[in-house]
This record gives C-alpha cells, sequence and structure tokens, in this order.
C-alpha cells in the first residue's frame, strides 16, 4: 500500500475492501480462536458484580435500553441491550479476569474488538462470516496504529488512545460503510481522545477494567456519528493523536512502515493467549517459576529470596502487598508468592482471601526485581522474558531463564490448552448456557447465518 495518503484514508480503504477469502486460512484460524478465547474471558469476567450494577444503572437512566432489532446480548444480566450497552459491559468483564487476548506489539486488540463485533452483528443480523471479516479488518488497523505509538508517553495506559478506531472500524464494516464514511469514523475515533493513565492498575482502582469497554463504546459512537454525516478532523492520526501519546520520534516512521504491510502481514499472528490471571509482564517469571518447582522440592518456608531480572517495564510491577485484588495482578511479587503457596497461577489465585495470607505476604516480601540489559535489549523487539533465581535456606540457588512467555509467537499454547481453558471459565460463572456447543460455534463462526443464533439458548 502506497503512503502518499493520510493514515485514515489507508486504513479505511484496506478495511472495506476486505474479502474473508483473501486472508490466509492460518490467520482465520488463528481468529477464530482469538474470539473463542475474548468470548469465554467475557463471559466469566462478567460474574464480576460491579458489572452487572453498571448496566442496572444505565437502565435505571434510560442509557442501556433495547434496540428496535432486539439488541444485542449482555453477559453480565443475561438479557439484550442496544449495542453500546453490550460492548460496554462485555469488554469490562472480560477485563477484569486480566486474562484477555493481547500482543507484544500492539497491546490488547481482541477486547477492542471482539465486544463491539458481537453486539453490532446482532443487532444487525450479521452472519459469522461477516463478523470473522469485521474482527479481522478491526484488529489489523488498529494494532498497526498501536505499534507505531509504542512506547506511549508518561504514564499512559495502552487500553486507550489508539483502541477505538478497532470498534470504530468493526462497527463500519459490518455496517457496509462506504470509504469515506469509515474515514470519519476512524477520524472520530482517533479524536477525541481516549487517554488512560496506568496508576488505576497498580492501585487497583477498578475503573481501569472499563478503559477497554469506553474505548468500545467511543468506537462505536464515532462510527454512528459518520453514518450520520459528522466529520473528524483530516489527518487525525498523524496531526492529532501520534503527537499526543507516542513518546518515540520514531513514531511516524513506524506508522507509515507498519501501513505498509496491510494486507501482507497479520498482527493477528502475534496475539496471544494469557493463562495467568495477571499482568503479562508477570508472564515469563511465573513460566520460570513454575519450572523450578516442577524441576525441585520448593516451598515457600524454605525461601530466603527470590530474585527476578527482566525487562525495565516488568521491574514497574514491585508492590509487595498489594491493597486489592486488581493491584495484586500487577503486583510480581503477590504473583509468584501465590503460585508457590497455592499452586496456581489462574482465577483462584487472586481472590480477596489470598491476600491477607501470610505466607504468601511473607514470601512477597522476599521477592526482589533487577532490570536485565539483555532481557530489556530483547523486548523492544517483543520478546518479554525473565530470570528467575531462588535462594533456599540450605544455602543452594536454583535458576531459569524463560526467553518468551508461553502463550503466543513461537512459544503458544495447544490448540487443547485454549479450549480448555474456555471450558474452563464459562462453566465456571453464572451464565445459563452450554459450554461444548458456544465453543463448537465459535469455532466455526464464519458458518454460522446470523450470530444471534450464537447465543440464543441464553435467551430461552
Amino acid at each position: 500500500m502506497t503512503t502518499d495518503r493520510a493514515a485514515e484514508r489507508q486504513l479505511a480503504a484496506y478495511a472495506v475492501q476486505l474479502a474473508l477469502e483473501d486472508v490466509p486460512p492460518p490467520v482465520r484460524e488463528r481468529t477464530r480462536r482469538m474470539i473463542l478465547d475474548t468470548v469465554g474471558v467475557c463471559i466469566r469476567g462478567s460474574d464480576t458484580t460491579y458489572i452487572g450494577d453498571v448496566v442496572r444503572t444505565w437502565d435505571r437512566f434510560g442509557a442501556g435500553t433495547h434496540s428496535s432489532s432486539g439488541g444485542s446480548t449482555v453477559f453480565a444480566t443475561q438479557q439484550r441491550r442496544s449495542p453500546i450497552c453490550a460492548a460496554f459491559a462485555n469488554a469490562g468483564g472480560g477485563t477484569t479476569l486480566e486474562l484477555d487476548e493481547g500482543n507484544q506489539r500492539a497491546a490488547h486488540g481482541g477486547i477492542h474488538v471482539v465486544p463491539p463485533a458481537l453486539a453490532i452483528a446482532e443487532e444487525t443480523g450479521a452472519s459469522g462470516e461477516q463478523l470473522l471479516t469485521a474482527v479481522i479488518a478491526g484488529y489489523e488497523t488498529s494494532s498497526r496504529v498501536a505499534s507505531a505509538v509504542r512506547p506511549l508517553r508518561g504514564n499512559l495506559h495502552p487500553h486507550g488512545s489508539w483502541a477505538p478506531i478497532g470498534a470504530a472500524v468493526t462497527t463500519g464494516v459490518l455496517m457496509d460503510f462506504d470509504e469515506q464514511t469509515m474515514c470519519n469514523s476512524i477520524r472520530m475515533a482517533a479524536n477525541p481522545t481516549t487517554n488512560t493513565d496506568w496508576t488505576a492498575a497498580t492501585e487497583g482502582a477498578t475503573v481501569r477494567n472499563l478503559y477497554a469497554g469506553v474505548c468500545c463504546q467511543h468506537g462505536i459512537t464515532s462510527a454512528l456519528l459518520a453514518l450520520s454525516g459528522v466529520t473528524g478532523v483530516e489527518r487525525t492520526i498523524e496531526r492529532c493523536l501520534v503527537p499526543q501519546v507516542a513518546a518515540s520520534p520514531r513514531a511516524m516512521a513506524e506508522l507509515e512502515a507498519t501501513l505498509e504491510t496491510l494486507g501482507e502481514q497479520y498482527f493477528l499472528e502475534d496475539s496471544y493467549v494469557k493463562m495467568h490471571a495477571a499482568c503479562r509482564y508477570t508472564h515469563a517469571p511465573l513460566d520460570a517459576l513454575a519450572q523450578l518447582l516442577d524441576e525441585h522440592e520448593l516451598d515457600a518456608d524454605d525461601i530466603v529470596q527470590i530474585r527476578v531480572r527482566t525487562f525495565e517495564a516488568g521491574t514497574t510491577l514491585g508492590d509487595d502487598a498489594p491493597k486489592n485484588v486488581l493491584a495484586a495482578k500487577f503486583s510480581t511479587p503477590y504473583a509468584l508468592a501465590a503460585r508457590t503457596v497455592l499452586g496456581t497461577s489462574d482465577v483462584e489465585a487472586f481472590s480477596s482471601e489470598h491476600l491477607t495470607d501470610d505466607r504468601i505476604r511473607s514470601l512477597a516480601g522476599r521477592v526482589r526485581l533487577e532490570l536485565d540489559e539483555t532481557h530489556d535489549e530483547r523486548a523492544q523487539n517483543g520478546h518479554w522474558g525473565a530470570t528467575v533465581d531462588i535462594e533456599r535456606r540450605d544455602g543452594t540457588t536454583v535458576s531459569t531463564t524463560i526467553e518468551d512467555a508461553r502463550g503466543g509467537g513461537d512459544n503458544p499454547y495447544t490448540d487443547s490448552e485454549v479450549e480448555a481453558k474456555f471450558d474452563r471459565l464459562v462453566d465456571g460463572s453464572q451464565m445459563r448456557i452450554e459450554t461444548d456447543t458456544l465453543r463448537e460455534r465459535l469455532l466455526s463462526v464464519d458458518s454460522v447465518d446470523n450470530v444471534t443464533a450464537l447465543f440464543e439458548t441464553l435467551h430461552g
């Protein structure tokens, strides 16, 4: 693709022209499994009390009302509401567990694309093939902007700024926008911006879990504004978004370079699946710890110190006494201590009852994070690794290195592991739906005639 046009025009042209048959089969399969994983996380995470409370508050003030076409599924209440309400709530639910899909080149595309795609597809009666096409278009366009603006300025959180573009594009594809309407949709998704801050995550303020929902809401709204004839600022990404959020002086060049690969390379191939219910920065240390626990007879009380050497961003998660569940998910000391004491790093390890466990708190206080230049250099190319050294009371030390956390790239989880995660999450939720049926429908989603059939058993 040429780069003599505005970024939004190149993204819009790609999105409106995308045909599913032109997408390589492995990418299509990767997308189906990304949708499966995201839906499972959204369903289980929607059990979080305040997600349902938000929807009920919206209902009270008329903000979550049904649409004329019947509405879209809200997992938290197991009812249909407006597409904007459904996308907001489902994305929020999907973020609460810290198990949503990610991309080490471009943050978290799935949670900003799948919830709005499902909501709009249900509203419009779209086919599964149309849904799959829209998800690919939204993911590939927004991920390129996300990649270009990294690293973000100051303390900006990756759920924001670029993310509404994915929701806007996804909506536009499902509503069959022409190129000009899609352009304006992207422009308004990028400006006004939805800049969010990391502090909410490390402090444990649960507004952080609604960042993705706000981005989905903003993206859908931008598309609807464009459909209504509202226009956005031309060259918005270059003139407004990149200067505001990108820290690197090379961001514009990176944007031009990544736009050149539209239709030729796929960010979806670099997506990862999370099994540890915590920030991705904790995953390489957790993988290393699990390996050491398997290889040696280690007990929390026998450990003098756990030393973690990792990349710079990974060293920022050093709070050894998190005050709430969300903060614990952004604490490497807590994650490692809980894994050692409880034998798991899944959802159950991050609960209020374990935050006050004396053995976990004691061991967390004996975890040290250090910057490792080799890991930091590799992190610049999307490889987030760590070396873990465990000093024991008998004077011996055991160590291992994980060059890249499991889940994506050259170290993915197997299909059966991803499906088992989905089954575990859905079976453990309050949602009344047949897990096997939903799994098989999602894995063959492009053969579904109408997306509303995906959740028909839920609505009776």
